[in-house]
């Protein structure tokens, strides 16, 4: 009999951590300016490196996952964090939550979470002034759903954008998946 292996039991990590619903809590797969995809493997509690992707294409901006949810395509759903600077593999971190970018990858919803740092006091950060998807530049917009599609097209998918929501699309797409996964637990 093999015992239980994950160890981080990032499923007993609730996805809004205070009052503030527009606060989630994301884990880091990806930080930001690198070739390597991770991926986080439940069964092992570790984080796998899934692919290298082909020079050119690095990552924009932190990836990972909202954990206690369950999205369309039976994973966590996933979160683009836009911070100044990568944070780390396996980082929690609390998120403001600013819309959703809708995709659809092989036919089958995969839409991505738009998220970035809380404010903090004395500290001065590029996204201080969002608060809806509409506050982020039009082209750094552009540029993360361009990267999107490339970088999912680079694994040999077929990616349909499907344009970007508010956070209030973006609250229903959690509370959905959150709602999944507490239905399959």
């Amino acid at each position: 009999m093999q015992a239980k292996l994950n160890p981080t039991h990032f499923e007993e990590i609730e996805p809004h951590p205070d009052d503030d619903k527009y606060v989630v809590q994301a884990i880091i797969e990806t930080p930001r300016d690198q070739r390597h995809k991770y991926a986080f493997d439940p069964k092992t509690g570790a984080f796998r490196q899934t692919m290298v992707l082909p020079d050119g294409l690095e990552w924009p901006y932190d990836y990972g996952f909202i954990p206690q949810t369950l999205a369309d395509d039976g994973d966590p759903l996933d979160i683009l964090f836009l911070a100044d600077e990568p944070t780390f593999t396996g980082c929690l971190v609390k998120a403001r939550i600013l819309g959703i970018v809708r995709l659809c990858k092989n036919g089958v919803e995969n839409d991505r979470v738009l998220t970035c740092p809380l404010l903090q006091d004395g500290v001065s950060q590029s996204s201080d002034s969002f608060h809806e998807i509409d506050d982020v530049p039009k082209a750094t917009l552009d540029n993360i759903c361009r990267y999107l599609v490339e970088y999912s097209e680079a694994e040999g998918n077929h990616i349909e954008f499907r344009g970007t929501k508010s956070r209030k699309h973006a609250l229903h797409a959690i509370e959905r998946a959150h709602k999944a996964f507490k239905k399959q637990s």
